[in-house]
C-alpha cells in the first residue's frame, strides 16, 4: 500500500511540473520587407515585414538582431497558439523598427530558417 501511495505522489509531482505558460518559439519565414531607405541618426525607421501564416493561431512575437559592422542580421520569432483558430492562410505584416546612432550604409538581412535572406539597405546621414 505504501508503494502505491508513493507511486501516486511521484506521478502527481512529475505531471504537475509542466509550466502552462511555456511557449514553443519558432523562427518564421519572411517574404518581403518595405520601408524607407534613408534616415537620420537616432531616427526610428519603421519597416513593414511580410510573413506567411497557415492559421489564425500563428503569431510573430519578436525580432532578434545581431550586428557585424554595418550588416544587421534580423530573425523573426513567434509561436502557434493553442485552441480554436481560424484555418485561413495568407500573409501577415509586422513592423520592425531600425535605429542607428551612427552614420553610414547598413545592410539589414532578414534571415530565414534556411539561411536565405531578404536584404534591405538603409543609409543614415
Amino acid at each position: 500500500m505504501r508503494q502505491l501511495i508513493f507511486f501516486i505522489m511521484i506521478l502527481l509531482t512529475v505531471s504537475c511540473n509542466k509550466d502552462p505558460k511555456t511557449v514553443d518559439m519558432r523562427q518564421w519565414q519572411m517574404t518581403k520587407v518595405e520601408g524607407a531607405i534613408t534616415g537620420a541618426i537616432s531616427q526610428q525607421i519603421a519597416l513593414t515585414v511580410s510573413w506567411p501564416y497557415s492559421s489564425g493561431c500563428d503569431v510573430l512575437d519578436k525580432f532578434e538582431e545581431s550586428r557585424n559592422g554595418n550588416i544587421i542580421i534580423i530573425k523573426a520569432y513567434g509561436h502557434r497558439e493553442e485552441g480554436i483558430c481560424t484555418m485561413d492562410a495568407g500573409i501577415k505584416t509586422k513592423i520592425y523598427n531600425f535605429v542607428s546612432t551612427n552614420t553610414g550604409t547598413f545592410e539589414l538581412r532578414f534571415t530565414n530558417v534556411d539561411n536565405s535572406f531578404i536584404s534591405h539597405t538603409v543609409t543614415i546621414n
